[in-house]
């Protein structure tokens, strides 16, 4: 039954990557055609397995199997990816969520406690600047602001989910999410610890905050042989200056902030213009809530230089460092002691919907390795041996959670 078990999942996986293809690109952005022949294959995959399907008013898919009480154990990922990504990343908590959910309801029937598995939305901020917006939405944190930000055709968030088919009606705390007692999310770890190592499974202790967004540098556009340099006003030369500021900032705290300027836009591009404007994007994570205020009060000191050039910021909604539960913490050690499991104790450096479902919700984070440390690149991978210990302590903690400490049946 195990060995099934995982050929379904590597079979869903590739199914659902297949979904995200667009030509020699992939990428899976919600509200899109590629976002909704996932959702077909998922909510297929769902009644397959006795879960019932349905949505909330921002597109967020759920199936649920029903419990003998009123509260809500609830498991699962995101389904979006981030342009030309993996096959891995956010699919598989989603996967195994199913498979976990189902086979938990085959072996021991009607839980005590609901379960439900969600597939999230635009987790990545890969069409949309804010990320998470689907566990935004859920907890009650997806403001007007957001809900006006632009695509790079200058869609809104709004009319995106609109042409979609959903109301995007907002409310201040979901009914469902307020009976949800517990989260619990798998994925890739999405670097190298956990495979240099050599533990089967991570247990997450930590989730670092995020702040993210994009600077715009207007200089003086003019000849590149005829303006001598100290005529210039180059945009280029002076994001060139605060990149080199931020990094030397950022390395000074070591290891406690990452920060990287990872899209860059120049107009107008030409090599032999002196370019009018340049665009950065930021990236910066810290489990200190003081090292990111320092961060952002950096970038906004930028529109107080008198130094000739014009800035104009935008920042993404804020996503704050989030602790998982103890409690949650305690059962999955026992959990992985039980299914005799290797694992550490280990602090996430990229952003989950964990992250903020946590701020309101006891939440846990299950990782299992990937290969290389690689994600957010075609060549994403995790073996499905790997894949398999994590699904494994899933199960084992939903049946813990939802069935309530029954022993298996033979």
């Amino acid at each position: 039954m195990y060995n099934e078990t995982l050929e379904w999942i590597e079979n869903a996986l590739d199914s659902l990557h297949e979904t995200g293809k667009m030509g020699s690109l992939h990428w899976r952005a919600t509200y899109t055609e590629e976002d909704h022949k996932a959702l077909k294959l998922l909510e297929r995959w769902m009644r397959e397995k006795n879960l019932e399907v349905f949505y909330d008013d921002i597109g967020n898919l759920f199936g649920k199997i029903e419990g003998e009480q009123d509260k809500i154990v609830l498991t699962g990922s995101h389904r979006d990816t981030v342009k030309n990504g993996g096959k891995y990343d956010g699919a598989l908590g989603i996967i195994c969520a199913i498979a976990a959910a189902g086979a938990l309801y085959e072996e021991f029937g009607k839980p005590k406690k609901s379960v439900e598995v969600v597939a999230f939305c635009e987790e990545e901020g890969s069409r949309f600047l804010s990320g998470y917006l689907g566990s935004r939405y859920f907890v009650g944190q997806l403001s007007d602001d957001i809900l006006l930000e632009r695509d790079a055709n200058g869609i809104t968030l709004t009319e995106a989910i609109r042409h979609a088919g959903f109301s995007g009606k907002r409310a201040q705390k979901s009914l469902q999410m307020q009976k949800v007692e517990r989260f619990i999310e798998l994925h890739i770890e999405q670097g190298g610890v956990l495979e240099q190592s050599g533990e089967q499974v991570g247990l997450v202790t930590s989730i670092v905050g995020l702040l993210i967004g994009k600077i715009t540098i207007d200089g003086h556009q003019n000849h590149a042989g005829t303006t001598p340099m100290h005529l210039r006003k180059d945009p280029v030369t002076r994001a060139a200056q605060f990149i080199t500021e931020m990094n030397q900032w950022a390395m000074a705290y070591n290891e406690a902030v990452t920060c990287t300027f990872g899209e860059i836009q120049v107009f107008p591009n030409k090599s032999n213009v002196i370019p009018g404007s340049v665009s950065l994007s930021f990236d910066i994570r810290s489990t200190s809530p003081a090292i990111l205020q320092e961060a952002r009060m950096r970038i906004k000191n930028l529109q107080q230089q008198e130094d000739g050039f014009r800035y104009t910021l935008e920042f993404a909604a804020p996503n704050a460092p989030a602790q998982m539960d103890e409690d949650g913490l305690k059962l999955l050690e026992e959990a992985a002691k039980k299914l005799h499991l290797s694992y550490r104790k280990m602090h996430s450096g990229a952003g989950h919907d964990a992250e903020m479902v946590a701020q309101n919700i006891k939440t846990n984070m299950i990782f299992v390795p990937s290969v290389g440390g690689i994600s957010h690149s075609p060549l994403e991978y995790s073996k499905m041996d790997d894949i398999g210990h994590g699904y494994l302590l899933l199960k084992e903690f939903l049946r813990e959670i939802a069935w309530g400490h029954e022993e298996e049946k033979a």
